[in-house]
């Protein structure tokens, strides 16, 4: 577990072992989202990940196509 301390402007410095263990670098935009009473800090382009996939796994499920759906295609596709 790492501790930074919340700056009179509202500023936390993200502890190295963090920065280093998400690959992030100065000038890179972080997201913070809340769930179930904690913060998770993760990078924003994962975020953005996260939705893609939460998008697609609710339309797959509005057009009743299973996880085993998925898998066929996919062993279809790579020709296996």
């Amino acid at each position: 577990m790492e501790v930074s301390r919340i700056s009179s402007k509202g500023q936390v410095t993200i502890p190295k072992s963090i920065r280093e263990a998400l690959h992030l670098s100065e000038g890179e935009r972080v997201a913070f989202i809340q769930e179930e009473g904690k913060v998770i800090i993760t990078k924003a382009s994962l975020l953005a990940l996260r939705e893609l996939q939460d998008a697609r796994s609710q339309d797959a499920k509005e057009q009743e196509i299973s996880e085993q759906d998925v898998l066929e295609e996919l062993k279809r596709v790579r020709g296996m």
